[in-house]
């Protein structure tokens, strides 16, 4: 099996890629800093089967070109899960322009599965979306799904989750029939070094309750049940929390939402020469 795997090097990833390493022969890891990742994974005795790619999620440039190397050397892709992202705080921009918080926790995301839908499609893959139910404190709104005048942290995070769930949604619903399942989860709320790029306020409020968060090896057991249990045992385009199908909320439900965010997200990277 071939994965591919974002957010590797740290919490959630970091323990669902040791959880997958019987399970995987390959495992394509875009990265944001190589000699980090290469320092990180060298430890394992396994270390031939991790194939690094440099990309930043906030770097929409990057993410094409990290892309196209992966196309190119992995024309079939098994399993796919789009675990990274951040909390950054609201109204803060990338190179582009664009939301951080929207850019890093979707568009990226979404032009990285994009670019590799070929090598999807030939793999009949699996995609896993890392959600959180942070989800149910966001809305969509379909006069800014860019975020782009979202000036709370909480909110812009909690919109950028729920568009986790619909692009599962929305990409089951596109290319099932091609034998593509997709998927998002809920992590539970984990006590990593996960908000760090946040403002102030909000650091000390996830700080205050991390007493009551649980580990990154348990965070990534719903990853880890859902890139192991035969698809055909999940409800393609369905939300899962506690390796439970739970319903989301009702914009995550909203098949018009799904369909909006993807045109949406098409019609961005459009403007900007990448798709």
């Amino acid at each position: 099996m071939i994965t591919v795997l974002t957010g590797s090097t740290s919490g959630i990833g970091f323990e669902t890629l040791k959880g997958l390493l019987d399970h995987s022969e390959v495992f394509i890891l875009p990265v944001r800093n190589l000699e980090k990742a290469e320092s990180k994974l060298a430890k394992f005795s396994n270390r031939e089967k991790f194939k690094l790619y440099e990309f930043d999620l906030a770097d929409l440039e990057s993410v094409k070109a990290a892309s196209q190397k992966i196309n190119k050397d992995f024309p079939k892709i098994d399993l796919m899960i789009n675990n990274a992202g951040g909390m950054f705080p609201g109204g803060k921009k990338n190179n582009k322009g664009l939301d951080m918080t929207f850019t890093v926790n979707h568009l990226g995301h979404f032009l990285l599965t994009h670019q590799l839908l070929p090598s999807l499609i030939k793999g009949e893959a699996k995609v896993i979306q890392v959600s959180s139910e942070a989800h149910r404190l966001g809305k969509f709104r379909s006069n800014d799904i860019g975020l782009s005048s979202v000036s709370s942290t909480i909110t812009a995070y909690g919109e950028a989750k729920l568009y986790n769930i619909l692009m599962a949604k929305e990409l089951a619903k596109r290319y099932g029939k091609e034998g593509i399942t997709a998927f998002s989860l809920h992590p539970g709320a984990v006590k990593t070094a996960f908000g760090s790029e946040t403002d102030p306020i909000t650091k000390a409020i996830i700080r205050a309750t991390q007493l009551f968060f649980i580990s990154a090896q348990k965070g990534s057991e719903n990853s880890l049940f859902l890139a192991k249990t035969d698809s055909t045992k999940l409800k393609n385009g369905g939300y899962y929390v506690r390796k439970k199908l739970k319903s989301p909320n009702s914009a995550g439900l909203s098949a018009s939402n799904a369909e909006e965010l993807w045109e949406f997200s098409e019609k961005t990277l459009e403007k900007l020469g990448l798709i």
